[in-house]
């Protein structure tokens, strides 16, 4: 009788864990709701993802532009040189 208590307390703990459940196996299907949540979450990173892609190229652009706008304000400026010899006494150049 004992022994009949004894392997009726070990099977009702041993055997659950021997056969997987089924539930444990598989994930719940998604409802529609949750699919459309989903996809709207996806295209909100995705525009995220294109925002900083533009907003860096943006950034990079405006230094560019500050570099040549830098480098036409401060160049050395070359003047032509003057003929000396070109222009007669009394004439105009």
């Amino acid at each position: 009788m004992r022994f009949m208590v004894a392997l009726a307390i070990v099977s009702t703990l041993v055997l659950p864990l021997a056969v997987p459940a089924e539930a444990q196996t598989r994930l719940p299907r998604t409802s529609p709701a949750e699919r459309n949540t989903d996809a709207i979450n996806r295209r909100i990173q995705q525009d995220q993802r294109i925002l900083g892609v533009e907003q860096d190229i943006r950034s990079e652009s405006n230094r560019i532009r500050q570099n040549i706008e830098r480098d036409r304000l401060f160049a050395p400026r070359y003047l032509p040189p003057v003929p000396r010899t070109g222009c007669g006494r009394g004439r105009v150049c």
